[in-house]
């Protein structure tokens, strides 16, 4: 897993300093932060179709937990092996909710916008330094894109595996404590 992370970092370039600079850039936005979740809640049950399921005041909770959950991981910046590990984990949340990887593509789209929004309205004064910063959120998002993907075809690769079996088990007649 190290060596996999430590590929898609310098694929992406991440250095100490775009960790410095995300970090720095959650802690001016940490208030604003439930906007962008709720903006992207809205926009993910609008396209589900499933605005009835707002008014479930539980569902509401654990899709804005599990997205500030997604929104916080690439804003801490701290890409280690625990990390990508609680990023797997994450994928399984997401698709408790009900979240494909389409879903977390059109999310991190609007999650970008909405940050770099909201950075230029902080971070008012230095061009360059506001560049920076955002090259900084993209490497983070694009990192972190390439960690929940891996998440995604582990459980695809998973339910493939156990739908195979299952099909072998029922042609062949095999028992399942065989296997």
């Amino acid at each position: 897993m190290t060596v996999w992370l430590d590929k898609i970092k310098m694929c992406v370039g991440w250095e100490n300093v775009d960790q410095d600079r995300v970090s720095k850039l959650h802690a001016c936005l940490d208030s604003d932060l439930h906007e962008v979740v709720e903006t992207m809640g809205s926009c993910v049950v609008h396209l589900k179709d499933t605005e009835s399921l707002m008014t479930n005041a539980r569902f509401v909770q654990r899709l804005h937990g599990v997205l500030s959950e997604w929104l916080a991981g690439p804003l801490d910046g701290k890409f280690d092996e625990a990390y990508a590990q609680a990023r797997w984990a994450l994928v399984r949340k997401l698709m408790e909710v009900d979240l494909a990887f389409g879903d977390i593509i059109l999310v991190e789209g609007l999650a970008r916008e909405r940050l770099r929004q909201l950075a230029q309205a902080q971070l008012d004064g230095d061009a360059e330094d506001l560049a920076a910063t955002m090259r900084a959120l993209d490497k983070a998002l694009r990192l972190d894109m390439a960690l929940i993907h891996g998440g995604y075809t582990q459980v695809r690769d998973a339910q493939i595996e156990r739908a195979t079996l299952d099909r072998f088990l029922a042609i062949t007649g095999f028992s399942r404590t065989l296997y």
